[in-house]
């Protein structure tokens, strides 16, 4: 086990995390999870909206990454201005980043079935190191000798997001400020540079039956010094109550997912995807990913349209 994290922080340090496609985390539920990307989604739900994630990146290679993500978003004083709070953490074998971002955003009614939407964030994101839990026989680099480091940098970012009844779509770059983190005992090794990333969003939802819906989407992913990654996602909705559906990744893998509506406030995700590009470095039995939204109407909201799917 401690053989398989120790090459893992061998190849994030000799990178410097430039694995650009997973230094932001990585969700293939990120159509229910569109405030962390996207501050302007705030408040687009007509409701308080609470999402949960969980993702087991790489199962069954010791050290992968294991990443949470929760995120709440309301409208605010009136149907108008919104507000989010966004948090998630990202864990690859010794080395934890966190990121805290409150959200706000301004909504407008661009025609009775269209709202556009402009939205700001600012947080902070940090970084934790713990290279003393690896078993090191040998030494092989002063980086590693530290006990324990951390380290934290503000951020802010924007983004801009159209939505209809029947079809969406965003633009953002949610943390505009790049850092560089330090290894705390050797200032001259880079334990991760953090790279600014730009995202862009959308999707519809077709009629196909009286019974079923289809729900294509898209996310696409760009930064520096990296391929644009561009995620394919097909959803087939049944009676309004389940759905099905399969996900493409570009230079990474593929995907399937599955959910249902427990009830008109809450719904529960599963997907399974699997990694050909990591695939060829080691085994492993593909990634896990739990979702679960709660949303709640309140005050002088008006009735929730059951159900909503974006």
């Amino acid at each position: 086990m401690k053989k398989n994290i120790f090459i893992l922080a061998v190849i994030i340090l000799a990178l410097g995390i430039q694995v650009q496609a997973q230094q932001e985390a990585m969700y293939t539920h990120y159509m229910y999870n569109t405030l962390e990307m996207n501050p302007a989604y705030a408040g687009s739900r007509g409701a308080l909206s609470l999402v949960g994630l969980q993702r087991n990146q790489w199962v069954g290679f010791d050290g992968a990454p294991v990443t949470q993500g929760i995120s709440l978003n309301s409208p605010i004083f009136g149907e108008h201005l919104a507000g989010g709070l966004s948090m998630g953490s990202d864990k690859i074998g010794p080395i934890k980043t966190t990121n805290l971002n409150l959200s706000f955003a301004y909504r407008m009614k661009v025609s009775e079935d269209a709202r556009l939407s402009f939205g700001i964030n600012a947080g902070f994101n940090s970084l934790n190191a713990q290279f003393s839990r690896l078993d090191l026989n040998t030494p092989i680099d002063e980086a590693f000798s530290a006990s324990g480091q951390s380290e934290w940098a503000p951020n802010f970012g924007f983004g801009m997001y159209y939505s209809t009844s029947k079809w969406y779509a965003g633009i953002s770059a949610p943390r505009l400020l790049e850092h560089t983190y330090k290894a705390s005992n050797v200032s001259s090794v880079s334990l991760m540079q953090s790279s600014r990333h730009y995202y862009a969003i959308g999707g519809a939802l077709l009629d196909i039956s009286s019974t079923v819906k289809y729900r294509p989407s898209f996310f696409v992913k760009a930064v520096a010094g990296a391929p644009i990654q561009i995620d394919i996602t097909n959803q087939f909705i049944f009676h309004d109550l389940f759905w099905l559906g399969s996900m493409i990744r570009t230079g990474d893998g593929a995907g399937v997912l599955a959910g249902f509506n427990i009830n008109s406030s809450m719904q529960f995700g599963y997907a399974y995807d699997w990694s050909y590009s990591f695939g060829r470095v080691s085994n492993h039995n593909g990634s896990h990913e739990l979702m679960l939204r709660y949303e709640l109407k309140y005050g002088r909201q008006e009735k929730i349209k059951s159900p909503r799917y974006f």
